[in-house]
């Protein structure tokens, strides 16, 4: 049996037009809920979108809840939680003739591991996250140096 998908396909133009949209509300106004982002853009940017889509957007945006005068609005993060947690939290960076070695406080090498598949880089053929190691292992040892550079700038380590 054959099932087919009548959904339309992610315009990424419509996408980014929408979070940019989403980034300036939530800048200019109190939003309590999604069904009000969902609202907003249909009154006054005449965008169609729908609840699934927002929270996709709220989440790609790293959109939190803060609690302000006693409401919860939605407010995008004064830093990226991310980039400190990477910044902060690798010890080194090493390498050798056939891979890459990261060095981690103990606990943060499988979110270390994870930034990195979500890199989703050609020359990483793939990694394995323990305590507080991640091992790398490149597509090919020919250009070790260079994905080892290019890692380092991605995951924003400086030595």
């Amino acid at each position: 049996m054959f099932i087919q998908n009548k959904e339309k396909p992610v315009n990424n133009n419509q996408t980014s037009t929408r979070q940019s949209l989403v980034k300036k509300l939530l800048l200019n106004e109190k939003i309590t809920d999604q069904k009000q982002l969902v609202d907003i853009l249909e009154k006054k940017f005449n965008i169609k979108t729908n609840q699934a889509a927002i929270s996709r957007d709220l989440h790609r945006l790293k959109v939190v809840k803060k609690k302000r005068d006693k409401e919860l609005i939605y407010e995008l993060p004064t830093k990226d939680v991310t980039f400190e947690i990477l910044k902060l939290g690798i010890l080194g960076i090493e390498l050798n003739e056939v891979m890459i070695l990261i060095n981690t406080y103990p606990g943060l090498a499988p979110f270390i591991g994870d930034q990195i598949d979500k890199l989703d880089d050609s020359n990483i053929m793939g990694c394995i996250a323990g305590e507080n190691v991640v091992f790398i292992t490149p597509k090919t040892i020919k250009n070790i140096s260079k994905t080892y550079k290019e890692l380092c700038i991605k995951l924003h380590y400086k030595k």
